[in-house]
């Protein structure tokens, strides 16, 4: 019965297509002209490429009927939607609308990521991972996955994008796209596909976006052997063609400045040799177009409008020869309500398939789709389950298509594992320093070996030396596929410092040394973390106070006790939050009735919120912490610590220590610049307000208040947060600070 339903819908579909056909032709036989075919031929060149929505424009606003399309790389995207039936009214619309550089950050945004991850924020570790194993580094084949822009393109162009064999011919104007293949270097001619893979696969630039696989070959930017496909448009449609090069010109010697502009400038020699040879072949009957471009480059995406007026200025400057190729608006309506036609039909998948390579359970990516199928199905839904998905960081690649056939239709998930898995290395540096006391610099490495079994077990060892030493390794267990309850044995070695000052006289400081084992037994998810961990922890005592460390004590403890914690972290970055809250709670116990020689309790709260309106920012700052058992004796290195950027600025760091403090902190920052996705996320120039107190024995009143202030200069980069700023206490001292890393 259904295949019968499908047939006179067929039938009639036929029927309207050859009446609206038969009516463009009256039309065109109206006009007393038997038109040329005309193709449309669009270059590759980043972000110049939005100057072919210009173009497009004109074309429009002038009748000029175009029969196919032919692009490569950002004129395969621009291209490809036009061919889809995509008004420019619609993509101008889009894209103007639409952060283009964040479409090739992998990252979901930070308060959807898990906690497991966020936590590296505290670190000094940077934001990029390395894969490591059998002991050799492996890099990542793209600065982005790219996976965010394919899901753009379905947005944009409806499902018809996302079925997964879709003949080419078949759009409203067929469509050629160019891309490369990895292996031979030569052209390859798209006909037919999942659309938007094939669009991204041509722009997939060399070290910026990762290459594309397609049926078993390996696709990068199409601009590398064929930029302006001039001979594609001429055997696909073309008896006129009009062809849109960008003209990307190389740098001169004195622009060129590092290896990344050295590989840009071997792409743009490599692309114009071949543009020039294609534009040789264009005819006196054809229109070459070029648009200026002048003080604009392939990462403009910043200048959206702008590069689009320019493919307008264009145009309009072709306006007559373009007129040649025009129709009546009768014809012209007639032409677009055929191509309305042709636009494939919305496609509901009734069911979801997964297909994953390598050593990822499919449940893992299974239960975190969220999307239902049939009636209640939502495309932006499956979407964003997509992005949550690679955001666990187990993917190099993860997108769906979907296969219709008389059955029904079904979601096709596909999730490629990191090819430099499943081992990662992550680095990192840290800095601290306030031109007084000894300068805080530390290295570190973070290495991960991931799903060591099928509920996706990790085994972690973390390193650091330099100021703060730090060698631990842990085994986290799920109890279940991903996030929710978990248990993590470790043990772990640390060896740190405590300045210690009368006033701003250094007096000198105390090493303290740990050796320490335990297990950790909790709950992680998106929204934070809550922990039950017990331990045994060995604490050695070293004082460094020159001539008279000698007649000073050395102490060794043993300590045994638990700590409770629980973390809610909603902010979307954790050093220079433009929205957001975070809270922690933290209380560690030591007890002698389980075998240790200390006996305390001490518990911490801390609270941050953050708002923005435009680029302006204002955070508040709560903390607190008391030893709540009064203890007859609280060791030194279960002290709070007062002293540095944010924290009584104009102060030390670490300079005022104590049992119970209390701490409340007023920012404001203005974002006024913002840094490539793959480079960081902004620079800032800010103010702080502080107060703050603390039972420092060398505090004249241990119960008062002190006020404190700063300026400073941060930059928030994957290489960690870098901060310059100038604080003033009420105590009239001032401090000049340097810090690199999380410290603030």
């Amino acid at each position: 019965m259904r295949s019968v339903r499908q047939k006179i819908t067929t039938f009639i579909s036929i029927l309207v297509l050859a009446t609206v056909h038969d009516l463009a032709s009256a039309a065109e036989a109206a006009d007393g002209v038997k038109r040329p075919r005309v193709g449309l031929v669009l270059s590759g060149g980043g972000a110049l490429g939005l100057a072919h929505i210009g173009v497009l424009q004109v074309l429009e606003e002038l009748y000029v009927p175009v029969d196919c399309v032919v692009g490569t790389s950002m004129g395969a995207l621009v291209g490809g939607a036009y061919a889809a039936g995509i008004s420019t009214e619609k993509m101008h619309e889009n894209i103007v609308s639409t952060d283009l550089a964040a479409l090739f950050d992998d990252n979901p945004p930070r308060s959807e990521q898990s906690q497991y991850f966020k936590s590296d924020d505290y670190e000094i570790i940077f934001d990029f991972t390395l894969g490591f194993n059998n002991g050799d580094i492996q890099l990542p084949t793209g600065a982005s996955a790219g996976y965010k822009f394919e899901l753009f393109l379905k947005e944009l162009m409806g499902q018809s994008a996302a079925l997964s064999n879709l003949s080419f011919d078949d759009l409203p104007s067929p469509y050629r796209a160019i891309g490369t293949d990895l292996e031979t270097g030569g052209m390859t001619v798209f006909e037919s596909g999942e659309l938007s893979r094939v669009m991204r696969a041509s722009m997939s630039l060399p070290a910026i976006i990762a290459p594309v696989e397609i049926a078993g070959r390996i696709y990068i930017d199409g601009g590398l052997s064929r930029n302006l496909p001039v001979n594609v448009g001429r055997e696909l449609c073309g008896d006129v063609l009009i062809a849109v090069n960008l003209g990307t010109k190389p740098k001169t010697r004195d622009d060129i400045n590092n290896s990344l502009q050295v590989a840009y400038q071997s792409v743009v020699i490599l692309t114009e040799q071949n543009v020039n040879e294609s534009i040789a072949k264009l005819t006196s009957n054809d229109i070459l177009i070029e648009p200026n471009l002048e003080g604009f480059d392939s990462a403009s995406f910043d200048s959206k409008s702008e590069i689009i007026m320019r493919g307008i200025e264009a145009g309009r400057a072709n306006q007559a020869a373009l007129t040649k190729l025009s129709v009546s608006p009768e014809a012209y309506r007639a032409w677009q309500d055929m191509r309305q036609q042709k636009i494939p039909s919305t496609v509901t998948p009734t069911s979801v398939s997964i297909e994953t390579d390598g050593y990822i359970n499919v449940d893992a990516v299974m239960r975190d789709i969220k999307t239902e199928m049939g009636e209640r199905y939502d495309s932006k839904q499956l979407h964003n389950d997509i992005i949550d998905i690679f955001g666990r960081g187990d993917f190099s690649y993860i997108g769906y298509s979907i296969d219709s056939d008389e059955q029904g239709a079904t979601a096709v998930i596909e999730a490629n594992t990191k090819p430099w898995g499943p081992g990662f290395l992550k680095l990192g540096l840290g800095a601290a320093t306030d031109f007084n006391g000894p300068t805080q610099m530390n290295i570190a490495a973070s290495y991960r070996r991931t799903w060591i079994n099928t509920l996706g077990a990790e085994w972690r060892t973390d390193i650091q030396l330099g100021y703060d030493s730090l060698l631990r390794t842990e085994f986290l267990q799920p109890l279940q596929v991903r996030d929710g309850a978990f248990v993590s044995p470790y043990i772990e070695g640390s060896r740190s410092f405590l300045q210690l000052y009368d006033k701003t006289l250094r007096l000198g400081d105390v090493q303290i040394k740990r050796a320490q084992a335990g297990f950790e037994l909790g709950v992680t998810g998106r929204l934070g973390e809550i922990k039950f961990a017990p331990y045994i922890n060995q604490i050695n005592s070293i004082p460094d106070f020159g001539a008279i460390t000698g007649e000073l004590p050395q102490e060794k403890k043993r300590q045994v006790g638990v700590e409770l914690a629980a973390v809610y972290d909603q902010l979307d970055s954790f050093s220079f939050p433009r929205s957001g809250l975070f809270a922690s709670v933290d209380v560690k116990d030591a007890n002698k009735q389980l075998g240790g020689e200390d006996d305390y309790t001490r518990a911490q709260i801390k609270f941050t919120g953050a708002t923005s309106i435009g680029k302006q920012t204002m955070t508040v700052d709560l903390e607190w912490g008391d030893e709540i058992s009064d203890a007859e004796e609280v060791p030194i290195y279960a002290n709070f610590q007062l002293g540095g950027p944010k924290r009584l600025s104009g102060l030390y760091l670490d300079q005022l220590r104590g049992t119970h403090y209390s701490l409340a902190t007023l920012s404001f920052y203005h974002q006024y610049a913002t840094l490539p996705s793959q480079l960081g996320r902004g620079l800032y120039i800010g103010l702080s307000m502080e107060a703050g107190k603390i039972n420092d024995q060398f505090m004249e009143d241990p119960s008062d208040w002190m006020s404190a202030g700063s300026i400073y200069w941060g930059a928030e980069t994957i290489l960690g947060a870098a901060y310059i700023g100038y604080g003033y206490t009420s105590q009239n001292q001032s401090v000049w600070y340097l810090t690199i890393g999380p410290r603030f």
